[in-house]
């Protein structure tokens, strides 16, 4: 609030006295199982059946997962989180999975032998130092040194101080060849001009002088040139004084071998390099120095020693630089994106960029003959944009079936040789020895089950066809205990079973009946369309687990209306499984065998005559405990969550009446909603719900403890799973009748 100093009216928004809780997804998906390729022990999220197939691949005869996701996205499921499961010979390491990703290495060309080069990276000319040196190493036999030397020119006066020098004489001196320049010598920058010391001459000289400098020596005045090397020339040509100073004219010369030693060129580097270092040829492209090797083949070599002056200035790196044979070398190693024998029908062809670029190419990915994936014009370039590397491994735009190693670390970045290579080899889906751990995974390991074990928000889960007694146990323990009662897990039947076979493994196998509201099983299979014929064989229908296209209802009956979660997913409307075209046993159709099952909480799949196939029971595992109805259960996961999250803000906050009372509120208000969504018994708030923080549960002792109790009381409503008509003779008519 703005201080109140002067007089003023200020405006104060206070905070809502009743937060809003935001209503949490409750159709979230997690589904593990054996896939064709995707990435594996990750949870990777879809959203489409489309997407599933461009990450975790299609059909196989392994494809249960594949299968039930077909149905879930089929029957109006939306968001669903994968985890590909393949045997690990130690569920408490990820790295111990048995599956592997195919490779196979693409060469080079064969063509001549070539020498070793070492190029540099900083152009010419460059400023040397006297006695910088270059040493390269040729062919491995020995360290070699180019030193570069250079001197200025100077020159000494032949008199010796004093000197008699008169106002306004004068000296001309040519400095490396220039134009004349004249200094002259003024009575005010001596003591006495006419007995002049060599210090005075000296600085009126360094005050006037350009490209040279002056100084003393031995009583004489020195005049030197600022250049170094064998283009410094200093030339007295006369003038006045010089009949005092009595300097030798003509020119005289520099030494070395570079001209300028601040600019040394690419020519006198050549020049220099190749008389001191045997073996090599020094070349310039574009002001840019490269030492190669006289000799060709892989013991052709360059090194430039570290303990050179010059390597840095000159952008030489320290490494060694072969040659080649000639013969065709490794250059790209190609894998399959992600494990799996997929990678093994794959081949890779390499053709002439459609760029014309020489240097370039086009990689084609071809599976089992057809091509799926084109990349064109690419570069073994690493900084180039269009870098093999950085197309094929993006994780957006590039392959969705292999991944790529640049294989060749020298300058010469050569292309892989045309053609069509493969298939690739050594790819594994990992489901030898395959067993129920491999599902159940571990915490330590971050497997099976439990690699969702950091994936928020998931509110369903299904292990298409993997119906063992073990792993139904393991489902509903993880959603139960490990995941907080956050997820409820739908459980395929086992293949083939009869009703009575089906209760027996309800009841004895399994042990399920009653041992959590957590849970739902389902009884039987179902028959879909064959989507691949070439995998599942020539006929028309193949029968698959449920769970997947129950998870769909479940997503879609969700959606259908505000409070849908609350709404049982079965019967000849909620219920409907679409894709499903048949049973996989008949026995489902008979009320008698319905009769065996449904009492030990196993839902049915059935059809009544004139009506859709579906769903036709709404009952969890467990009939003795709070909310033992799908929708009840469900609903009530619904709402913990969502108030979990939503009260949030009240962490932390004092645990007075206020911030019990404005907790309340906010319970009461989304309560309230949910009310007027159908999730309770009554529509009346006083006989559908209760919110209680009072001081009755929130003692000094439990406010001490640092808690605050919100106790919550659901009338959630119930299925009607039964509809009993009453039917008798109406006899009203004769009774008044027989009354008059």
């Amino acid at each position: 609030m703005a201080q109140l100093l002067a007089s003023k009216i200020a405006v104060v928004e206070e905070p809502p006295r009743i937060r809003s809780i935001t209503a949490l997804p409750t159709a979230v998906l997690a589904a593990i199982g054996i896939t064709e390729r995707g990435p594996v022990g990750t949870a990777t999220q879809v959203t489409s059946f489309d997407e599933f197939v461009a990450i975790f691949g299609s059909f196989t005869a392994n494809a249960d997962l594949t299968l039930a996701m077909q149905g879930f996205f089929q029957n109006g499921g939306t968001n669903a989180w994968i985890v590909r499961t393949v045997h690990y010979t130690d569920i408490t390491s990820a790295a111990t999975k048995t599956s592997a990703a195919g490779t196979i290495t693409l060469l080079t060309d064969s063509g001549a032998p070539s020498s070793g080069v070492s190029s540099g990276t900083i152009a010419t000319p460059i400023a040397m130092v006297d006695g910088d040196t270059l040493i390269v190493d040729v062919n491995a036999g020995g360290n070699a040194t180019a030193t570069f030397n250079a001197t200025a020119a100077s020159r000494t006066s032949g008199a010796t101080e004093t000197f008699a020098l008169s106002d306004g004489q004068t000296l001309t001196v040519e400095v490396d060849g220039g134009s004349v320049q004249t200094i002259t010598f003024n009575t005010a920058e001596f003591a006495n001009i006419a007995a002049a010391t060599a210090l005075e001459v000296a600085a009126v000289i360094n005050s006037e002088i350009v490209g040279a400098n002056s100084g003393t020596s031995a009583g004489g005045v020195t005049l030197t040139s600022d250049r170094l090397g064998t283009g410094s020339g200093i030339n007295v040509t006369g003038g006045t004084a010089n009949a005092v100073l009595t300097f030798t004219t003509g020119l005289v010369s520099g030494t070395g071998d570079v001209s300028n030693l601040a600019a040394v060129t690419a020519a006198e580097i050549k020049t220099v390099v190749e008389a001191d270092v045997a073996g090599c040829t020094v070349s310039d492209a574009a002001g840019l120095i490269s030492v190669t090797s006289n000799t060709t083949g892989a013991s052709s070599s360059i090194l430039i020693d570290a303990t050179s002056t010059l390597d840095t200035k000159l952008g030489f790196d320290n490494a060694t630089h072969s040659g080649s044979s000639g013969a065709a070398g490794n250059t790209l190693q190609v894998d399959g994106k992600t494990d799996g024998v997929y990678a093994n029908l794959l081949s890779i062809v390499i053709d002439p960029a459609t760029s014309g670029d020489a240097n370039e190419f086009n990689l084609l990915v071809e599976d089992d003959g057809l091509v799926v994936e084109t990349f064109p014009n690419l570069s073994m370039v690493d900084a180039n944009t269009n870098f093999v590397e950085t197309v094929i491994n993006n994780a957006n735009t590039g392959s969705q079936l292999i991944a790529v190693t640049d294989l060749d670390s020298t300058a010469a970045d050569p292309t892989p040789a045309e053609g069509t290579f493969g298939p690739l080899t050594g790819g594994d889906d990992g489901l030898t020895s395959l067993d129920d751990n491999d599902f159940i995974g571990s915490s330590a390991g971050a497997t099976g089950l439990h690699a969702f074990d950091q994936t928020q928000g998931l509110t369903l889960l299904i292990v298409p066809a993997r119906a063992t007694s073990a792993v139904h146990n393991a489902m509903v323990s993880y959603c139960d205990t490990f995941r907080d009662k956050e997820i409820f897990p739908i459980l395929d039947p086992p293949a083939g079973l009869t009703a009575a076979q089906m209760v027996t493994y309800q009841e004895t196998t399994a042990a399920l009946l009653n041992l959590s509201e957590f849970g739902a099983i389902y009884w039987p299979q179902i028959k879909v369309l064959n989507p691949n014929k070439s995998i599942f064989g020539d006929v028309e229908n193949i029968t698959v687990a449920p769970s997947g296209h129950i998870a769909g209802v479940y997503s879609k009956v969700d959606a259908s209306r505000p409070g849908g979660v609350y709404l049982a997913p079965a019967n000849v409307e909620n219920g409907v499984i679409a894709g499903m075209v048949g049973f996989e046993t008949n026995e489902v159709l008979d009320e008698k065998k319905r009769d065996l099952v449904y009492p030990k909480r196993i839902n049915p799949i059935t059809a009544f005559p004139g009506s859709p196939r579906h769903i036709d029971g709404s009952r969890t595992l467990k009939g003795n405990g709070n909310f033992p109805s799908i929708p009840e259960r469900r609903g009530v996961i619904f709402i913990e969550s969502s108030l979990k999250n939503g009260l949030l803000p009240f962490k932390h906050l004092p645990n007075t009446e206020e911030t019990r009372n404005a907790a309340d509120r906010t319970v009461d208000n989304f309560l309230r909603a949910q009310m007027r969504n159908g999730a309770f018994a009554s529509t009346n708030p006083d006989t559908a719900y209760f919110v209680d923080t009072s001081t009755g549960v929130n003692t000094p002792s439990v406010i001490a403890s640092g808690q605050m109790i919100i106790r919550i009381g659901l009338a959630m409503a119930k299925p009607a799973e039964f509809i009993v008509l009453m039917v008798s003779q109406d006899t009203r008519a004769l009774e008044e009748e027989l009354a008059s």
